[in-house]
């Protein structure tokens, strides 16, 4: 099995202050408060990933590549201060990036309600969702230490660009009083899955809706999917899903951009999930469907066999072949296969 993944390098670090070799000075861009209300400057620097507005950006010198983030003016993150009872959400943009977009720069208000001379617990979310859509990507109104997850998936086609919009990262530090310069470590929520399918038949294809990972025999391996919705409640204060709130799936699916792959082209799809990690062992078909999603057109004969438990924070790599069945009575209408990454299919 070569079924591949790789560390986005992104484990993002946020450093607060102005000190250090890649510290920009943010004192002409501090805004003007009152006494009361202290301001956290903030450095967010991510060697890989996240987005809202950002983008990620693919690079490497062969089909193996790296997925990385890159930051942009404007990105939205949103936070939630915690003492005691007491939780004040709100939201903040990047003011400025580095030239390689790599470190982002921005300030956060100490709310009313917090008083910066106690303890108090600084919680950051980073998610984001389409102009159309109105629910996920958020924290809760009601718990803001919870973040819900992407909602409408299949809203989302398997692109960089748009997978950017959901990259979901959190992190959770405790400060001291009088603090004004702050250390983060955002952790991430979910992992990409690049898929990799060629046409190695002589016609061309042209109705590709959709293409499914599932698992055979049927078992929960991704969270946040539920029938393509999500809405996945993560709770920030304890680490963990809220239970019964988890939006489990057996079926990640991949939201063509095209329903048109011509003959010996290779169509590369993205797909930002979120692993159940405490699955070690499954076997995965690879399904293609036809307009409105619900046709089945190819299942492949062979699983794939995955033997480790899946982790956060990686891209996992899958290779695979499409082309028409010519049998004059086929059982579906193209024939699908897991191959390796010269796209020779597995045996069995």
């Amino acid at each position: 099995m070569k079924f591949k993944s790789f560390f986005f390098a992104a484990i993002a670090l946020i450093v607060a202050g102005c000190t250090g070799n890649d510290i920009v000075d943010l004192s002409e861009n501090v805004q003007t408060v009152e006494p009361d209300k202290p301001l956290l400057h903030i450095t967010a620097s991510f060697d890989e990933p996240a987005g809202t507005r950002a983008f990620l950006e693919e690079y490497g010198a062969t089909v193996m590549k790296t997925i990385g983030f890159r930051w942009e003016v404007n990105d939205e993150i949103q936070f939630c201060f915690e003492q005691g009872e007491i939780k004040v959400k709100g939201n903040t943009l990047v003011s400025s990036v580095s030239e390689d977009k790599k470190t982002a720069f921005f300030d956060v208000t100490v709310p009313g309600g917090i008083d910066p001379a106690n303890p108090y617990t600084l919680y950051a979310y980073r998610s984001g969702r389409k102009s159309g859509i109105s629910s996920g990507s958020v924290l809760d109104n009601t718990t803001p230490t919870i973040a819900i997850l992407p909602t409408l998936q299949y809203e989302y086609k398997a692109t960089l660009a748009d997978q950017a919009t959901v990259f979901s990262l959190w992190t959770k530090k405790n400060i001291t009083p009088e603090t004004t310069s702050i250390s983060l470590s955002f952790q991430h929520l979910g992992s990409m899955m690049t898929l990799h399918l060629k046409n190695v038949g002589a016609t061309e294809i042209d109705d590709l809706h959709s293409l499914a990972l599932q698992s055979n025999p049927t078992q929960n391996w991704i969270i946040n999917r539920l029938e393509g919705g999500g809405g996945a409640q993560f709770d920030m204060a304890t680490g963990n899903y809220v239970d019964g709130n988890e939006k489990f799936s057996y079926t990640l699916t991949f939201f063509l951009p095209s329903p048109t792959l011509a003959s010996g082209s290779v169509g590369t799809y993205y797909l930002w999930f979120v692993p159940k990690t405490d699955i070690s062992t499954f076997n995965l078909l690879l399904v293609s469907l036809e307009s409105p999603g619900n046709i089945i057109t190819g299942v492949t004969n062979v699983s794939k066999n995955i033997t480790k438990s899946l982790e956060r924070g990686k891209n996992y790599i899958l290779f695979a072949s499409i082309e028409k069945d010519e049998a004059a009575t086929p059982p579906r209408k193209y024939k699908v296969n897991f191959t390796d990454s010269s796209y020779n299919p597995l045996a069995p």
